[in-house]
């Protein structure tokens, strides 16, 4: 269900060469976005920043680009490597485009709710059909039993 920081962010375009790849689906990743391309810095650049290996500049500038498209910002845990969790990940993609952390915890605190309501409601939904596949099951071997 999008938000209207989804649709809000849904409409921008940008024909950066910097940016050109990143279609924000959250209006921190549009914030994020535009300071990368007010500073004029390549992904390559940014993943350095973050601190990732040579050897993994691909895969650190996927996932770049996966957390800047994604509407929960990475956070929804669709995008896992070896060197950094999602909320590390975040943190110092905010430091490395100079943005303070303190003035987007709020909305990080946000998403981490949004996400922890849609968990809740996933595991509501799975016990419910647990319970009804227990009760199937059941009566499956209650049937069994009356013919005998």
């Amino acid at each position: 269900m999008p938000t209207s920081s989804h649709l809000a962010a849904t409409q921008y375009s940008c024909s950066s060469i910097y940016t050109r790849h990143y279609q924000p689906r959250h209006l921190l990743a549009l914030q994020i976005i535009q300071q990368i391309h007010q500073l004029n810095l390549r992904p390559q650049h940014i993943t350095r920043m973050l601190g990732y290996p040579s050897k993994h500049t691909l895969p650190a500038c996927e996932r770049l680009r996966h957390v800047l498209s994604s509407p929960y910002l990475g956070l929804d845990g669709s995008y896992i490597d070896g060197r950094f969790t999602a909320q590390e990940f975040l943190a110092k993609l905010f430091f490395a485009v100079q943005i303070d952390y303190e003035t987007v915890e709020d909305d990080l605190a946000h998403i981490q709710y949004q996400l922890s309501i849609e968990a809740d409601k996933r595991a509501n939904t799975d016990s419910e059909t647990d319970t009804v596949s227990s009760q199937q099951k059941c009566s499956r071997v209650e049937l069994k039993t009356d013919y005998s």
